[in-house]
């Protein structure tokens, strides 16, 4: 079998307690006895000649017993690689497209904040810069920055933050494709294999 080709494997197991069901054999032996007839005076005497004892067999079979106990126990392990693969690929999408999609939302906060001429010393602000800085070198000076009057401060309409967003997401749905690549399955059809192991004891 393949890799991906499903095995489903049963086992059963059958177990009868309680006796079996006995025989009993019994012998009856009968001896018929001869009265000889003797002068007065003395004891008649009873003689049983070996030609005259007969032996019956009887033959007894006792009924199932009340106690007899069935149990039956079935187990059944169902083996699909392609369900497994299946499910490394979708943990593998999901961590990854949490990552783009945090460091996406970030720059865009950072962009939002650039834009309206955000306080620079403010906390919140540093703390946005400080965690983007590294996601928009690459990008930086690609297509200028514009600056204009803003709210508290210089306002800066930053276009490496708009291209990292782009990139980023670009770059996580690259990374998805790639892991169904290696670790998932083009298997477009079902095949079962059947396995039964049956173990009956009495």
């Amino acid at each position: 079998m393949g890799d991906n080709e499903r095995q489903i494997i049963r086992n059963e197991e059958t177990v009868v307690a309680g006796e079996p069901e006995q025989t009993t054999v019994s012998q009856t032996e009968t001896t018929t006895g001869q009265t000889v007839t003797t002068p007065a005076g003395t004891t008649p005497v009873t003689q049983a000649p070996a030609a005259a004892a007969s032996t019956v067999e009887t033959t007894t079979t006792s009924a199932e017993p009340s106690d007899r106990m069935v149990a039956r126990n079935v187990v059944e392990q169902d083996i699909n690689p392609a369900a497994e693969k299946a499910a490394a690929v979708d943990w593998v999408s999901r961590l990854v497209w949490f990552i783009g999609g945090l460091m996406a939302i970030l720059l865009a906060i950072r962009f939002v904040l650039l834009a309206a001429g955000a306080n620079e010393s403010a906390g919140f602000a540093q703390l946005m810069y400080g965690l983007t800085d590294w996601m928009v070198a690459p990008f930086a000076g690609l297509f200028g920055n514009i600056t204009y009057p803003g709210a508290a401060g210089t306002a800066v309409l930053e276009w490496a933050s708009l291209v990292g967003i782009v990139v980023y997401l670009l770059i996580a749905w690259l990374l998805t494709k790639l892991a169904q690549l290696l670790l998932g399955t083009n298997r477009t059809t079902t095949t079962v294999y059947s396995e039964t192991d049956r173990d009956r004891r009495l």
